[in-house]
């Protein structure tokens, strides 16, 4: 019997596809920097990745019985479960400590990467991530010691609930870090040195010049 198989000619056409696509990205291939305490990288080893999405669903039961459903407000509150290794010098533990007496509990923002850091100690990668508020919690204390684990590294674990708002999130918001204002304000200056300026409590963007 013979079975039907994808031709070579399919697979050519769909490596094609893939290519335009961009290369399959690896699990390891991206960081998480807390503010404040940027060396850290090296040591948060495990982490979750942000995405944008809505929170559940609702259903709705309309009259005869009809049931449909509504999608959910964005979510902007998630929560992440941390791996960290630490050092000799009880780096993880200081910087549990610090969140506590200089943060309050609130680590105020942190940035995932997609990317790795280069020869010269820049993060080279194609999408950056702002996290921010960070409750870090380390509910298992400094780590587990085992007196009869010679070849095994210790290793904290750490939740983290944080406040993540998109790639998006900040156009239109006023002040200076309005990511809008910047890129409108810089295409009008090709066409005269006209400026835009978000009008306050409003959506509405006022061009002058």
């Amino acid at each position: 019997m013979i079975n039907s198989l994808p031709t070579l000619q399919t697979y050519k056409r769909q490596y094609a596809t893939t290519k335009t696509l961009g290369a399959a990205m690896l699990a390891c291939n991206a960081l998480l920097v807390p503010e404040g305490f940027e060396n850290l990288y090296v040591l948060i080893t495990n982490f979750q990745r942000p995405i944008v999405s809505n929170n559940d669903s609702a259903d709705v039961d309309f009259a005869g019985g009809l049931q449909a459903h509504v999608a959910g407000v964005p979510k902007t509150n998630f929560e992440s479960q941390w791996t960290m290794i630490e050092t000799e010098k009880g780096v993880i533990s200081s910087f549990a400590e610090q969140i506590v007496n200089k943060y309050g509990g609130i680590l105020p923002s942190a940035k995932v990467h997609d990317g790795h850091v280069n020869d010269g100690g820049v993060v080279k990668g194609v999408r950056t991530y702002d996290l921010e508020d960070l409750a870090i919690t380390f509910a298992d204390g400094g780590g587990e010691i085992d007196s009869s684990s010679r070849s095994q590294i210790l290793q904290v674990q750490a939740s983290c609930r944080y406040m993540y708002f998109g790639q998006s999130g900040g156009l239109g918001i006023k002040g200076t870090d309005d990511l809008f204002t910047t890129i409108l304000t810089n295409a009008l200056n090709a066409f005269g040195g006209l400026t835009a300026m978000p009008n306050a409590g409003s959506q509405d963007v006022t061009i002058y010049g």
